[in-house]
């Protein structure tokens, strides 16, 4: 059931074109950053070359901001996929569907989970080769290029089982997109808001997306960064799970 879900969800994105569209507005943005911060690099490079001063590692100054950037970028389009997914369906009463087969609710959010989630990775396919067209003329640390690569899909994981917990609460899109993209902007920035506050809340950078993932772009593989990430997509599709075991009474109030 979970594969026949997730094989529905992949389907029908692709058909209705919006994983295209999608593709070519990640291309067209992350091509235009990478080819950027490339300029920035051999223009920061000549200059320290004629400074006879030592020069700088390509991965960290290219490629991890590629990867920053393409998490912000996601903090966008995840809205769009977990919205699609829920809210989308109950407004157009599809999701009765699911109820009429008998399908757990739990197999529910997790086909769904795994159908956007593996479209996600599509989307992000172009993104992991560009950085490797570095390497026809420069070294790459492949060992950073690869935890941040890491980083990147844990990061998705968890903003896409959050989009789909609120997806769960709302009827309406816009409104469960606008809340999807706040509140990860909202999680993602405790690590900052914890240093206007007092010592007493520094344990809110813990609870930062952002700060767990930069140790990945940094190449660094910390243990409690993994069981943070699996811990917070695991509890938002449980409690998306126990959402829509409530969803026969909330269609019997509508």
């Amino acid at each position: 059931m979970i594969y026949a879900i997730a094989q529905h969800e992949i389907v029908k994105l692709f058909k209705t074109g919006k994983i295209w569209k999608l593709l070519a507005l990640c291309q067209f943005i992350l091509g235009l950053i990478f080819y950027w911060l490339m300029e920035e690099f051999l223009f920061k490079t000549k200059n320290l070359l004629l400074e006879n001063k030592q020069s700088f590692g390509i991965t960290e100054e290219v490629v991890h901001p590629l990867f920053a950037w393409t998490a912000l970028l996601f903090f966008f389009i995840t809205p769009l996929l977990a919205t699609n997914s829920l809210s989308q369906e109950r407004k157009s009463h599809t999701l009765n569907l699911y109820f009429i087969s008998g399908a757990p609710s739990i197999n529910i959010i997790f086909g769904k989970f795994i159908g956007l989630f593996l479209a996600e990775i599509f989307l992000l396919l172009p993104i992991f080769l560009m950085p490797l067209l570095i390497t026809i003329y420069d070294h790459l640390d492949l060992g950073q290029f690869t935890t941040g690569l890491l980083g990147l899909v844990f990061l998705l994981s968890a903003t896409l089982s959050l989009g789909i917990f609120i997806s769960s609460l709302s009827k309406e899109p816009l409104i469960a997109a606008l809340l999807i993209f706040f509140t990860i902007l909202f999680i993602s920035l405790l690590e900052w808001i914890a240093r206007f506050l007092s010592p007493n809340f520094n344990w809110f950078t813990e609870l930062s997306l952002l700060h767990h993932c930069k140790n990945f772009l940094s190449g660094a593989v910390n243990t409690q960064d993994i069981i943070y990430f699996c811990l917070f997509s695991f509890i938002f599709l449980y409690l998306g799970a126990v959402r829509l075991d409530k969803e026969p009474y909330f269609k019997q109030n509508l």
